[in-house]
């Protein structure tokens, strides 16, 4: 959904929140502390003079407001604004930067910070079908990403480097993962969680930290220089997908905290593995929304940016 069409669906306040509330609760409110289904609404006037919603339960009395329990809890920010920002998020497929949210939403960077990281947190797939589960030709390689320009191209500045798995299904679904380091004792849990034993092929580059790790009838081994002569390249899903995200480092955020790494990862890829699906991406995401809150203390825990 781009901002003009966001426009025109939530024109007001209201017309979000009720848009949020059909989006969460799909067959009418239930009580978020005993799940009871009598609900009656009450409107309300805040100490502002703001006007707001919020849920009695019939049965335990309790009041609630229909962000309360999720990735918007405790949030003063409109869901106009969350609104905006969630579509910013998804149509933006080399990321959108916190900055660029506060200038585009007119809030602070501490609440653009706050705000995109709960989206991140939206848009990831916690519990994702296996790569290959239907037989699809899968790549595996390893990148580095970020780390200082200084001593560029030197052993310290590659270490100080984020390592990085990519697995992919060839012309499908990609998987990014934040590692240690490239041994095999980091490598082998992520693929072992995330390849299908069903994955017809295998291929890789010509390292042998692989070749343990996968059945020799299904691995096929690249030679770089073999395929720069002929101009092929066994791995382009994966690369490209590196490629794509690495752009976005340098373009949109420029700098990122390395224990958050794997939340900015998690996001290029839910959107990366639904490219396909444009439309449908928005209501997904804010579906998602209904995922258990984000404390900013749980956040901010002394940023890192490479």
């Amino acid at each position: 959904m781009n901002l003009f069409s966001l426009a025109k669906a939530f024109p007001t306040e209201d017309a979000a929140v009720e848009y949020w509330i059909a989006t969460r609760w799909p067959d009418g409110v239930r009580c978020v502390g005993c799940d009871h289904d009598t609900v009656y609404r009450i409107n309300t006037v805040g100490k502002t003079g703001k006007a707001g919603l919020v849920f009695e339960c019939g049965k335990c009395r309790l009041h609630f407001s229909p962000t309360a329990g999720t990735l918007f809890h405790d949030s003063h920010l409109p869901l106009q604004k969350w609104f905006a920002a969630i579509a910013l998020m998804c149509e933006a497929k080399k990321g959108v930067s916190a900055n660029q949210l506060r200038r585009h939403l007119g809030v602070t960077y501490k609440t653009a910070w706050f705000l995109a990281h709960r989206i991140r947190k939206a848009m990831s797939d916690d519990s994702p079908d296996p790569l290959g589960s239907e037989g699809q030709v899968i790549e595996v390689d390893e990148s580095f990403i970020g780390g200082s320009t200084k001593l560029a191209g030197s052993k310290e500045a590659k270490r100080r480097k984020v390592k990085v798995l990519g697995i992919a299904e060839r012309g499908g679904r990609v998987h990014l993962k934040k590692i240690k380091d490239l041994k095999i004792e980091s490598i082998a849990p992520v693929m072992e969680a995330t390849i299908s034993p069903n994955a017809s092929v295998i291929h890789t580059d010509g390292s042998s930290r692989y070749v343990n790790l996968i059945p020799k009838s299904k691995h096929i081994r690249g030679n770089h220089l073999e395929e720069l002569k002929t101009g092929t390249v066994s791995n382009q899903t994966v690369e490209g997908a590196f490629s794509l995200f690495k752009r976005g480092v340098v373009g949109s955020y420029h700098k990122l905290g390395v224990e958050h790494m794997d939340a900015y990862l998690g996001e290029f890829c839910w959107r990366y593995n639904r490219r396909r699906y444009q439309a449908e991406m928005f209501d997904a995401a804010l579906s998602n929304m209904r995922r258990e809150p984000m404390p900013y203390s749980k956040l901010k825990g002394g940023d890192n940016p490479f």
